[in-house]
């Protein structure tokens, strides 16, 4: 996955922060999302209609997971608003 710059240049400011993202995987696999717990990352919510995760953990593992084959791409989890 090619991780978007300006969410790369964040999570490097600080890899110790705590970090709130969601990611898009490939399937959502049982051993995919073992990945992200061995990382470090703790599963906050399956998505059911798409295959992404919702995670919250260290900066540091986030950019670690996103060097793994089967991620689509990641993005923060942030509060949607309707208009």
């Amino acid at each position: 996955m090619q991780i978007d710059n300006d969410l790369k240049s964040k999570l490097q400011a600080d890899p110790n922060a705590t970090v709130s993202l969601i990611i898009r995987t490939k399937d959502n696999r049982d051993e995919d999302l073992e990945a992200l717990r061995a990382r470090g990352l703790k599963i906050r919510h399956t998505y059911s209609l798409i295959s992404a995760v919702a995670v919250e953990g260290p900066a540091s593992a986030a950019l670690a997971v996103a060097r793994e084959s089967w991620i689509v791409s990641m993005e923060f989890d942030q509060e949607v608003h309707a208009l």
